[in-house]
């Protein structure tokens, strides 16, 4: 990432105030303030906190999570291991301060409750806030748990013991099932009552399917690690109700402008989140839709006005090239050295593709900026994006003076890396002021940035993937996985207005860069092709083996076209850009979907056994970060329970590299 100074400056200044100060995860009520004098109180206070302000969400949501489930390209250092003690602090004190709302909304229930000052309708209404609350507190749970470990779930002991990875699950288990069950669903929130939840305003029923939905999420899991269990907490949570599966059930809160909780998450005008080879590798070719088609933007997702097709076809016609057929620019300078840090299991790495695909994933132009389409896309007025400049990739070899690749329109991505020799930039290729990623790359939507959007926590998508692998591995479930991996698709289409092109991307049989295709019934595995690429030299095209990575030699090491795959692909990318944490912990759990090897010109002093020869022999899960580490102000805090909590998970010494409980091993 590249902040100017006075950024930087005014981060740490801020970082001081946000990340120092620690609540006990249990607090007295009685002590507590006017805000959590009522139960809704409390829980609109842990709720609107989990937001992030802009200080912990870039440090936390940006440059942690997105950066390791490969959603952000930009930065690298994370996704290989790399640990940031700062960061790290404020997501273990963001968590526990929202955890410590959530039990005092718990605890002022009971004891109004308790007391018997209330009426019958509100015991009734108080129930159901603490019901809420005890949902909402299971999903900070996984914040935590699936982010560092070992946690605790004694929320009555002033001095809590933290436990391992799995007695938190199985405590989160047994809180849905009874915070569900006491749920009253003809108890509404009076207008007033509703302002004490930014998400559902009370609404009994929305809370019951969200706890259902996170059900489903945490037994699945358990999949791979302790599957009878797994299938077991999965039916519970499918017989006791639908989960979500409609938008306006999704779980999401509004974001407002300013510098305080409700901020946008992404909206850091310094961090360009640009896009990363795994995702521009996974939405290529995939689905049958045109991108012709697409740019016509039906949905009004892309653009301040629909253009016309004879619009798109004089802008964006001249750029579209066939990605089937051709690779790009093979990115070596005159002298035959590499541009790029190549050392990586990537089909694409070492080339630049210079236009944009015929075929592509119709979510891809409502999730990114093209390089150079400055003029038509959503203007807020908020990001900074350069906008006269014309975005050239230039060969940083002098001998290749004038031998540029035009960037405008061109859809590549970042590959995963750190490199440490001055010739590369973080994310494994050459910069200067002339090929910056900003301006070469596909970056975040402005959208994302300019907090106007609904950050989302849970949307329909995942309930019918979570339903489609279950289905698929036999649990019963009450839908087939065809029909709710297809209704997955469909509800994510719908959510970003692009369901237009739902029937065609449905039944494509097209390979992405990594051989998985979208139509469920297809899972014929790719073959090896022959494909053209630009010479860089001398400008005249020529060919090469297309090769896909060697399904065995994948994390998963099944297959790179069937219907597990094909599942998790799909919910990898209606997830994004809002659920990194989610994404991150899918791949560690089933290796899915393909996320390339990190490049570096050294070796990784953070990730178990790399050499610049890894990407041949393949995958293994030493090369891909499994855990944050706990900030030292826990370690130097409770010296007793750092060591406990480092133990239950099986070090004695800490590391980014340990998987978890539930995690591949």
């Amino acid at each position: 990432m590249k902040m100017n100074k006075i950024f930087a400056i005014a981060a740490g200044i801020l970082t001081l105030a946000a990340c120092s100060d620690f609540e006990e995860i249990n607090k007295n009520p009685k002590a507590a303030g006017a805000a959590d004098l009522k139960p809704q109180w409390a829980l609109d206070k842990s709720i609107v906190s989990d937001q992030q302000n802009p200080n912990d969400a870039e440090r936390v949501f940006v440059l942690y999570w997105a950066d390791i489930a490969r959603q952000d390209g930009e930065n690298g250092g994370r996704a290989v291991g790399r640990s940031n003690d700062e960061w790290a602090g404020c997501l273990y004190n963001l968590t526990r301060n929202c955890v410590t709302s959530a039990n005092n909304a718990i605890k002022i229930a009971d004891d109004a409750i308790a007391s018997g000052s209330l009426g019958a309708r509100d015991v009734v209404f108080y129930t159901n806030v603490k019901s809420a609350a005890r949902i909402w507190r299971v999903y900070l749970m996984t914040e935590f748990v699936d982010s560092f470990g070992s946690f605790t779930t004694d929320f009555e002991s002033t001095t809590p013991e933290y436990k391992s990875v799995e007695e938190c699950y199985k405590f989160m288990y047994a809180e849905l099932a009874a915070a569900i069950a006491e749920l009253d669903l003809n108890t509404t929130a009076t207008s007033d009552e509703q302002k004490g939840d930014p998400a559902y305003q009370l609404d009994p029923l929305k809370w019951k399917n969200f706890g259902i939905s996170m059900w489903m999420r945490t037994a699945m899991r358990l999949s791979e690690v302790q599957p009878a269990t797994a299938k077991a907490e999965f039916e519970k949570a499918v017989a006791a109700g639908s989960g979500i599966r409609t938008i306006d059930g999704t779980f999401r809160v509004q974001e407002k402008n300013g510098w305080w909780d409700l901020s946008g998450v992404m909206s850091r005008t310094w961090d360009w989140q640009t896009l990363s080879m795994t995702m521009a590798n996974l939405m290529t070719n995939l689905g049958g839709a045109k991108t012709e088609d697409i740019l016509l933007d039906k949905g009004g997702r892309f653009y301040k006005s629909a253009p016309s097709a004879e619009e798109v076809a004089a802008t964006y016609g001249p750029y579209i090239k066939d990605a089937a057929s051709y690779l790009g620019v093979n990115m070596l300078d005159d002298s035959g050295n590499a541009v790029y840090e190549v050392y990586s299991d990537s089909p694409t790495v070492g080339y630049f593709f210079d236009g944009l695909p015929s075929k592509i994933d119709p979510r891809a132009f409502a999730y990114y900026v093209i390089p150079g389409d400055y003029d038509k896309r959503i203007e807020t007025g908020y990001a900074t994006f350069p906008r006269a400049e014309v975005p050239v990739y230039v060969y940083p070899d002098k001998a290749a003076a004038g031998k540029a690749v035009d960037a405008s329109y061109a859809w590549n991505g970042l590959i995963c890396g750190y490199s440490y020799d001055d010739k590369f930039s973080n994310s494994g290729y050459v910069e200067n002021e002339k090929t910056h990623y900003g301006r070469t790359y596909p970056q975040l939507q402005e959208r994302y940035r300019n907090n106007n959007e609904y950050r989302v926590f849970f949307g329909p998508w995942e309930t019918y993937f979570l339903l489609a692998e279950a289905a698929l591995r036999g649990w019963n479930v009450g839908i087939s996985d065809q029909a709710a991996y297809e209704a997955g698709i469909k509800a994510s289409f719908e959510y970003l207005s692009v369901d237009a092109n739902y029937d065609a991307y449905i039944n494509s049989e097209d390979y992405n860069r990594v051989g998985t295709s979208v139509k469920y019934t297809h899972t014929a595995e790719p073959v090896n092709y022959t494909i053209n690429y630009t010479d860089p030299v001398s400008g005249t095209l020529k060919t090469t083996e297309y090769k896909y990575p060697v399904a065995s030699k994948t994390l998963y090491g099944k297959a790179l076209n069937d219907k597990l795959t094909k599942i998790i692909t799909q919910k990898y990318i209606a997830n994004t850009p809002w659920l990194p944490l989610e994404n991150w912990s899918d791949h560690r759990r089933t290796g899915l979907p393909f996320w390339e090897i990190p490049v570096g010109s050294t070796e990784f002093p953070f990730l178990n056994g790399w050499t610049k020869d890894s990407y041949k022999n393949g995958q293994k899960v030493g090369y891909y970060a499994q855990r944050m580490n706990y900030p030292n102000s826990f370690k130097n805090a409770s010296p007793e329970q750092y060591q406990n909590a480092l133990s239950l998970m099986g070090m004695t010494d800490e590391n980014t590299v340990t998987p978890l409980w539930w995690a591949l091993k």
